[in-house]
């Protein structure tokens, strides 16, 4: 069996464009993000919860109060700490899915990268989420979610613009 030099040519052109291809699909999008060190998410999910928190909180503060967002993401940080391990394994897996450019070309369906998105992109995007026919993103959706509204109303210092007051008779309970 022979091969021409144009067929050895263009097979290897094909391989070099797969080879490439996947390794793009496997990497990371960059970090764009000025992570907290001190924090137990890694940078890059840090990013994620930073790009999700104003969709799933619009029009709870503005969107330039950045130190709210830090407040939220630290909120965030600490209940992800005190997850149980294969509840925590199970979110990281969803996050790094959400990181790779594969994963995310898979879920949102060839959108740009998440922190690029606009918000009401990223609204739209949850909203497909939350309503899709697949269980598993409808999981993932409802997980995120629930991160990220118990950071957010678990929070007493979000409770003043909501005219929330704790009960009296939970005011013992709280290390408040």
């Amino acid at each position: 069996m022979s091969i021409s030099r144009r067929q050895l040519l263009k097979s290897s052109a094909a391989a070099a464009a797969f080879a490439g291809g996947g390794l793009w699909l496997f990497s990371d999008y960059p970090l764009s993000f000025k992570a907290r060190s001190q924090f137990s998410l890694s940078a890059e999910h840090q990013q994620i919860f930073w790009a999700l928190i104003p969709a799933f909180l619009d029009g709870a503060f503005t969107a330039d109060d950045q130190q709210t967002m830090y407040r939220v993401l630290s909120n965030i940080d600490h209940a992800f700490a005190i997850l149980e391990p294969h509840t925590q394994a199970e979110l990281s897996q969803l996050l790094d899915l959400i990181q790779s450019r594969g994963g995310w070309l898979l879920l949102s369906a060839g959108a740009s990268q998440l922190s690029e998105l606009p918000l009401p992109q990223k609204l739209d995007l949850l909203q497909r989420w939350q309503q899709h026919y697949l269980q598993l993103l409808r999981q993932a959706y409802q997980g995120l979610h629930e991160l990220i509204m118990a950071a957010w109303y678990g929070d007493p210092a979000s409770w003043a613009p909501l005219n929330y007051q704790l009960p009296a008779q939970m005011k013992g309970l709280l290390n408040d």
